[in-house]
């Protein structure tokens, strides 16, 4: 990392932790939305309620790759599972299934078991509304692939499977862009993890046009740690990847590794150029240990192109500036989230043990063509912040949070406590 990107990143970082220290003595059970800046206020509306729609007894029930659908008469999300399982045993078989959680009923089906879903992890839908799923592949058995499934009739189609004959690492999330064209992230964490063999690529993000001339496959970012959630703005001028490279497989976390959110213009449709950090995730555990560096995970996007990102302790949103406005504080950490309901302003959350619903004041960027009650706000009306401090603006801030959070941001990297 370059001595420039360094120095941005710690003043990130620093700047995020000024706005986090309070929360580590709030509880989050008690008062699960954190207000930084009132366009978050805004957002939420005047009565926000953390809805808990379901508990699991299951350690892992709803993992990654929520995908929301309504048929006019039920609505319901897709997602995946992450059992716990020691890979390392070979006679461990797959473990994850791609669930079906229906919403009016509360009920949990079985879409896709096991063995056949090829340890599916990121899902979104394409432009006909059919589930695209990365499959992190198992062992030398399974490839690791992108796949497109029919939701009327079930039949799954391979969309790409390697990168000219070289195996993908472990596919981890997807979205297709307004133009038919597919963007993931493969990041090597099947191989970290034990359930795949090891790397013959690196971990990049790919682009993939299949209607377009070869070569239809393109690696569009190769400098990752480990790439892992994604989103478009909502003109698809910008495209959102989180790097989670300081969580590597099951060992200790990494706090000199990557653990925030990067922001590139997409130039022509299909080219990434000046990249940027967008913002450095925190979370906080308890109060002993104070502000920790996050887990950055999912990411979705809303009209106004404000970004929610999953990660340690719940959901993190920031505005199109970078700057954190707000928490969404479960207590536990978010894979990921997904907008849905009937406007598309209701805010999914899968919290491994549970799932969360948030309704909000605005709606996701994907529904920005559905006409919504007056009481959203629309793109013409989206709230601008109260305070014009950037991510990487200190001078609002009160100088005893300043000089506690310039000794945990020290903690961090040193890996020493520093005692007052």
């Amino acid at each position: 990392m370059s001595a420039k990107v360094s120095f941005v990143a710690l003043v990130v970082f620093l700047t995020q932790s000024l706005r986090v220290i309070a929360i580590c003595e709030v509880d989050p059970a008690s008062e699960p939305f954190q207000v930084f800046d009132e366009m978050f206020s805004e957002i939420l509306g005047d009565s926000p309620t953390l809805e808990l729609l379901h508990n699991s007894s299951k350690p892992a029930e709803f993992h990654e790759g929520p995908v929301y659908y309504s048929n006019g008469q039920n609505s319901y999300l897709m997602y995946t599972t992450q059992p716990p399982a020691d890979y390392t045993d070979e006679n461990v078989e797959p473990q994850i299934t791609i669930q079906q959680y229906d919403i009016a009923s509360d009920t949990i089906a079985t879409f896709r078991n096991a063995s056949f879903a090829n340890m599916p992890n990121g899902q979104s839908k394409d432009l006909d509304g059919k589930l695209l799923t990365c499959e992190q592949g198992f062992r030398d058995t399974a490839p690791g692939r992108i796949t497109r499934t029919d939701m009327s009739t079930g039949e799954v189609e391979v969309v790409i499977d390697s990168y000219y004959g070289r195996k993908f690492n472990s596919p981890n999330d997807v979205v297709m862009k307004s133009d038919g064209t597919i963007w993931f992230t493969d990041p090597e964490y099947g191989y970290q993890q034990a359930f795949k063999p090891s790397p013959e690529i690196g971990s990049f993000l790919y682009r993939y046009d299949p209607e377009g001339p070869d070569p239809k496959l393109t690696i569009v970012a190769d400098d990752f740690e480990r790439p892992n959630g994604l989103a478009f703005s909502p003109s698809e001028d910008y495209l959102y990847v989180s790097d989670s490279g300081a969580i590597q497989g099951s060992g200790p976390y990494r706090t000199d590794l990557p653990h925030h959110i990067r922001r590139f213009e997409v130039h022509d449709n299909k080219y990434l150029r000046n990249s940027e950090l967008f913002a450095i995730t925190t979370e906080c555990v308890n109060v002993a240990e104070g502000v920790m560096p996050g887990i950055p995970d999912g990411i979705k996007v809303d009209i106004c192109g404000n970004v929610y990102v999953s990660g340690g302790d719940g959901v993190e949103v920031f505005n199109p500036d970078g700057a954190l406005i707000g928490k969404i504080l479960l207590g536990r950490g978010s894979p990921n989230l997904v907008f849905g309901g009937k406007y598309g302003n209701e805010l999914y959350i899968l919290a491994d043990v549970a799932l969360y619903r948030v309704s909000l004041k605005i709606q996701g960027a994907m529904y920005s063509d559905v006409t919504s009650p007056e009481e959203l706000i629309t793109k013409d009306q989206c709230p601008q912040s109260s305070s014009p401090q950037t991510s990487s603006s200190l001078s609002s801030m009160d100088t005893s949070i300043m000089f506690h959070s310039i000794q945990v941001l020290i903690s961090l990297m040193l890996g020493v406590v520093l005692t007052k």
